[in-house]
């Protein structure tokens, strides 16, 4: 992986690379992996659609053994996980488990996909702050909204950082943005799905709402990232939290631990993971994740969060070429409109060219700066951190940042955003970058 080159002397910590991510209609729709996806070896995930009169509990005694992932009768679709212990599991064989006798039937049976990061060596640099403070030992005031100071006032970046990361913050109109909509994220529930969160970082303090997270992969309520500083995406989930939070410093962050600390899970985590930050009542989803499979219990999950007035952002790959990962994949067709509020980032440099590494396509929602940008790390720590993972978390947090405004429309919020941007320079690649790259002050400019 390559690291990040900077003027002040950094020492290399970890390296990662690009973010994982990821409505049924025709019945009986068994979809088909791409050779390349590795499938767990005891689940499949079942797509079923139910009536009115289903119930949640009934459902699941029709399938013996299976878990309810996502059940919401406003899209009339459940996702049950099931063993596959009787041979090869079939919607024939489904529904003579008496789905039959319930008003439901079965859309879709895949595979449990492993979700998992393709190894693109220029996917991601990771480097920890070494000619700064590395621990804050409570003397921290504030780390987004524009204050990064010591509770005494001296600022805890050298000058050459510090003008870097308000570079950053200007290309995005931030500062404007903040003036604009002073709640900055107030009342604002978002859900991260990723590796964790260093729940002890002092730059995150207050910012964590540690009731309604969650860790899938430990089976426990404490998503804390794993220690291991060698495997390829440690620190990735704590690298996206900081920097949704200087987008909109006041929102609370859920964190659901669905990626294990080399970028890898298991899709029905991820589908669990987003049926719970929807019970929960987050109001923006961030999967800076994705897998080269289509799921139709994805898109289930998915619509039925958009149903619900939630804005999910995802990260459209870094393997650098034509075409987005899925879920991006899917918008603008018949399962996601452009204006859904599912929305696809790709990442541009400071100058708005296309990122060496972003993967690009006509159907692609809009850019954000997402090469060496300064967030956090575990261990109290900071890191530049290069990837469409983290253009992703840039347009979540100017998400939440308008919605804690009073702007809630989906289809309003999704349609500003991409006709708000700064346009790219990028004369190959324009018309397959979105509409251009966010622009925080003029998103706000619409609603104040």
């Amino acid at each position: 992986m390559k690291k990040a080159s900077h003027p002040i002397s950094y020492m290399a910590l970890a390296v990662l690379a690009m973010a994982m991510t990821a409505c049924g209609g025709t019945p009986a729709v068994t979809p088909s992996p791409e050779a390349s996806q590795p499938t767990t070896q005891t689940l499949k995930l079942v797509t079923v659609r139910i009536g009115a009169g289903v119930t949640e509990g009934a459902l699941k005694a029709s399938v013996p053994g299976s878990e309810v992932l996502v059940f919401d009768h406003a899209t009339s679709r459940a996702v049950l996980s099931v063993p596959e212990t009787r041979g090869t599991l079939q919607a024939a064989s489904l529904n003579s488990l008496s789905l039959g006798a319930l008003d439901a039937g079965v859309l879709a049976v895949e595979p449990n996909v492993v979700v998992s990061a393709p190894d693109d060596v220029q996917a991601m640099g990771m480097t920890t702050w070494a000619g700064g403070a590395t621990t804050w030992a409570g003397g921290m005031t504030t780390w987004a909204g524009g204050a990064l100071t010591w509770a005494g006032g001296a600022s805890f970046l050298d000058a050459s950082t510090m003008a870097d990361v308000q570079a950053y913050w200007n290309r995005l109109e931030l500062s404007r943005a903040h003036t604009l909509m002073p709640e900055k994220g107030t009342g604002i529930k978002v859900a991260v799905i990723d590796t964790g969160v260093d729940l002890a970082h002092p730059l995150l303090q207050n910012s964590l709402d540690t009731t309604l997270d969650w860790d899938f992969v430990g089976n426990d309520d404490s998503p804390a990232e794993e220690t291991a500083l060698d495997s390829g995406k440690y620190g990735h989930g704590t690298a996206t939290v900081g920097i949704i939070l200087q987008m909109a410093p006041n929102t609370k962050i859920q964190m659901y631990r669905a990626l294990k600390p080399d970028g890898s899970g298991s899709m029905d985590k991820v589908v669990a993971a987003v049926n719970k930050a929807v019970a929960n009542g987050a109001r923006v989803i961030n999967m800076s994740l994705g897998t080269t499979s289509d799921s139709s219990a994805l898109n289930t999950a998915i619509a039925a969060a958009l149903a619900k007035g939630i804005v999910v952002v995802n990260s459209v790959g870094n393997a650098g070429t034509e075409g987005l990962l899925y879920p991006s994949r899917k918008l603008d067709s018949a399962s996601f409109a452009a204006t859904s509020g599912l929305i696809g980032v790709g990442s541009v440099t400071k100058d708005l060219k296309r990122s060496s590494f972003s993967q690009y396509a006509l159907n692609m929602s809009l850019t954000a700066p997402g090469e060496q940008v300064l967030t956090t790390y575990p261990g109290s720590k900071l890191m530049r951190a290069t990837g469409t993972s983290f253009a992703a978390p840039a347009v979540t947090g100017a998400v939440a940042l308008a919605m804690s405004a009073g702007v809630t429309n989906v289809s309003t919020l999704s349609t500003g955003l991409r006709t708000s941007v700064t346009p790219n320079q990028d004369v190959t690649f324009n018309s397959k970058l979105g509409t251009g790259t966010l622009n925080v002050g003029s998103f706000a400019d619409l609603y104040r």
